[in-house]
């Protein structure tokens, strides 16, 4: 199977309710995507660290552990738009694999 990685660019910085994480997380029945969620810690030089899948479709692919291999090589930008340091805040990042 080849999978192409497609990163979401965007950040959320608030932490996700418990009650909505699955719901962001589409259902699929005939996959051509893989999606995962994956909450992590900024560190200072945008790297992330103690990332842990929230939630992932179809489970059955292991997209969520594929989602968290990967995460050693993403970066953030450390400052937000506001300028401000986020170092230590957690943040979502959403990751799609095209499955062809």
């Amino acid at each position: 199977m080849i999978a192409s990685l497609i990163f979401a660019a965007a950040a959320v910085l608030t932490p996700a309710q418990p009650s909505d994480t699955e719901a962001r997380v589409q259902k699929v029945s005939e996959p051509t995507m893989a999606v995962a969620l994956l909450s992590c810690v900024i560190q200072r030089d945008g790297a992330l660290q103690g990332c842990k899948v929230m939630a992932e479709s179809p489970a059955e692919m292991g997209v969520g552990e594929a989602a968290l291999m990967m995460s050693s090589q993403y970066r953030l930008d450390p400052f937000g738009p506001d300028g401000r340091l986020r170092t230590g805040e957690v943040v979502e990042i959403p990751v799609q694999i095209r499955i062809k």
